[in-house]
């Protein structure tokens, strides 16, 4: 990023924090603590809707009433640029157009909030009447003469309709982090509050359908996390919650099982909408370099395989196939490189993903990059208008924050407005939001005319960037070795527990769903619960393994050098039918014998080995129980005792006995004399 454009961010973003975090003062001699927000206001103004209605709330956080009450309303003249635009919400500009002064009667009591409704008619001489534009707002709560609070806001007033509307791809990430354990019962009650009214999906959801239900409303964009609609799945059956301080069971059809199916309805609705396109994150909304550093490459093809599929299945609608949102816009080489392969051509990226290119005037950059020459094109989100969306304006006065962020939309549009032109912007999954900002955001992006959304796919087609863009260094995230290696291990035994089957069984895709929920970016900062997963998987199948059990008499004696038998049973301890090799092994033995056994569940079988033996005496012999792929599952010693004479051994000890005896016969031989 230019070093002009950071300075200017970082100086909106910081000055707008503390001018939105702190309530006014009266003065150094009688202060009074007020603090004002705006309930709503008229979005934009026009030539044939002169009227600018807001409403907002007072509070008094005093011990003292203030009385002699009015609201001051200060119009200024337009600003030319986004910068003096964002400046007029730190301080007065110079120009006022227009000023009055509204009395109030009562009031404020300590403690107490009260709200206020006002009209102010935009008909001023001052406003520009060739080109449309925008009025700093300035509204304070007076006592007397002394202000005690005040609002900055945007009056936006248009002269005709935009010619050339600024073309918007705005999306919306639905996600919310995994709340339960291996056990499947959920840890905490932080989903049931964000599905509660008032909490925050609930929030994001109720917006989204006011845009699903109006054909005339303009297209938007939702990327829908599927790990999010599969705790929805599992509530809405019933579901249990135990935290350190008691555990909690919940029925279907109540509480959060109740909220959870409404919300698996309202997003199958939000789904069916035609002007509403869905995308899948990733199934666990893994950090895709995360799992491409660990060796993990062939987990990002089924993260977002499964993703898709999960999504699609719950919806009942096909999530579109070309649009990726990487969980956390988290993106390097390696990535685009793997991507590149894929249906995948746009990716809805961050702000700074790309290295920006130098504007002139500070103008809004390109809303496009090209990612290389890997044929993948990033919608790449205004950096301004992603900071006004981080700002504490937007938790301290969401609905302040709504007109604020439009103003900013229709600065951008001033810019060149009889210029075809893109911005881009993501609610992405990491804002932390208010529930009150999203209805008075939908509202007010669907309702700008100065605006023209489009889907994601089509605004990367209409806005194709002009040349390569360099990413910008990424911080790297990824999971220690310690705990890939653990990960890798876990769906071997995966593979291995898969093989021993006889039967359908649901168990293995169950392990498998554990695992990529293992790899979810929210184990990067604690893997200790991710590792959780793992060592359930892990355990669980040990236990399989486990319940294989070997007996057989210590000591078994052979008496022939063929055809001799070695009984071994194999009991099955395992609630599954199992296929498993049992195998003889030892060094003693010419061959390796092996039998290949389909035990029942609780059932035993004994066989027995015909062996051929290289000797004779006490040696010992390992008894090994197999998967089908020749992992060893279990694994005993037995004795074996072998009174065979061997024939080899044996016709040696004739040859021998017969030349002694011929030794001995010789001394009664006449011997010859000379």
């Amino acid at each position: 990023m230019s070093a002009p454009t950071m300075r200017r961010l970082v100086l909106s973003f910081l000055t707008l924090a503390c001018a939105f975090a702190l309530p006014s003062t009266a003065s150094a001699q009688e202060p009074a603590s007020v603090r004002l927000t705006l309930l709503s206001q008229t979005p934009w103004n026009s030539t044939v809707q002169r009227e600018l209605t807001v409403r907002l709330r007072a509070e008094n956080l005093g011990t003292e009433p203030i009385g002699e009450l009015s609201i001051g309303v200060t119009l200024f003249a337009r600003v030319g640029s986004r910068s003096a635009y964002e400046a007029s919400l730190i301080t007065d500009p110079t120009v006022v157009i227009d000023a009055e002064t509204l009395p109030r009667e009562g009031a404020l009591e300590p403690g107490q909030a009260r709200d206020f409704e006002l009209v102010f008619p935009m008909d001023s001489a001052g406003l520009d009447p060739d080109d449309s534009g925008i009025y700093p707002l300035k509204i304070d709560l007076r006592s007397g003469a002394v202000s005690l609070a005040a609002l900055r806001s945007a009056a936006i007033f248009l002269v005709r309709d935009p010619e050339q509307p600024l073309s918007l791809s705005w999306t919306f990430v639905l996600h919310h982090p995994i709340e339960f354990g291996p056990d499947g019962a959920f840890t905490s009650s932080a989903l049931e509050t964000a599905l509660e009214p008032g909490g925050v999906l609930a929030a994001q959801i109720q917006a989204l359908l006011q845009l699903s239900g109006d054909a005339t409303l303009p297209p938007v964009d939702v990327a829908i996390s599927p790990v999010l609609l599969d705790q929805l799945d599992r509530m809405r059956g019933g579901y249990v919650v135990t935290t350190e301080e008691a555990e909690r069971v919940v029925a279907a059809g109540e509480g959060g099982a109740q909220l959870a199916t409404q919300a698996l309805e309202d997003l199958r609705t939000i789904a069916r909408s035609p002007h509403i396109r869905i995308s899948a994150l990733p199934f666990s909304s893994p950090e895709l370099p995360a799992l491409l550093s660990g060796g993990l490459a062939r987990d990002v093809d089924v993260q977002i395989a499964r993703g898709r599929e999960l999504v699609g299945g719950l919806l009942e609608a096909v999530p579109i196939p070309t649009v990726l949102r990487p969980p956390g816009a988290a993106i390097d080489e390696p990535t685009l490189e793997h991507l590149s392969g894929t249906s995948i051509s746009t990716l809805v990226a961050g702000p700074a993903t790309v290295e920006p290119s130098p504007q002139p005037l500070g103008f809004a950059g390109p809303p496009t990059a090209a990612l290389g020459d890997t044929g993948l094109t990033a919608i790449v989100p205004e950096p301004a208008v992603m900071a006004l969306l981080q700002s504490s304006l937007t938790e301290t006065d969401p609905v302040l924050a709504s007109q604020v962020l439009l103003g900013e939309l229709a600065a951008i549009w001033q810019e060149q407005p009889g210029v075809p032109r893109g911005m881009a912007l993501v609610v992405s999954e990491d804002l932390v939001l208010p529930p009150a900002f999203f209805g008075a955001f939908t509202r007010a992006i669907a309702g700008a005319p100065w605006l023209a959304p489009m889907h994601a796919g089509e605004f990367a087609v209409a806005f194709p960037p002009a040349e390569p863009s360099l990413l910008t260094a990424p911080v790297p995230r990824r999971f220690s070795s310690t705990y890939v290696a653990e990960l890798k291990q876990a769906r071997r035994r995966i593979a291995t527990y898969r093989s021993m089957l006889l039967e359908p069984s649901e168990e293995p895709d169950r392990f498998d769903t554990m695992l990529l929920l293992a790899e979810s970016r929210q184990y990067l900062s604690n893997p200790d619960d991710g590792l959780a997963f793992i060592t359930s998987v892990q355990d669980a199948i040990t236990g399989v393994f486990d319940s294989i059990a070997i007996s057989s008499a210590e000591v078994i004696t052979l008496t022939s050098s063929t055809g001799a038998g070695v009984p071994v049973t194999v009991t099955n301890g395992a609630a599954e039918a199992l296929r498993v090799t049992v195998r003889l092994e030892s060094p003693y033995l010419r061959s390796s014998p092996a039998i290949d056994l389909a035990l029942a569940a609780g059932d035993s079988e004994t066989v027995t080995f015909r062996v051929d033996l290289r000797s004779t005496g006490r040696f010992p012999v390992l008894v090994q129980v197999l998967a089908p792929g020749g992992r060893i599952l279990q694994e005993e010693e037995l004795s074996v005792r072998s009174t065979v004479y061997n024939r080899i051994a044996l016709l040696i000890t004739i040859a021998a006995a017969v030349v002694l005896l011929g030794l001995w016969a010789r001394r009664f031989l006449p011997r010859r004399t000379s």
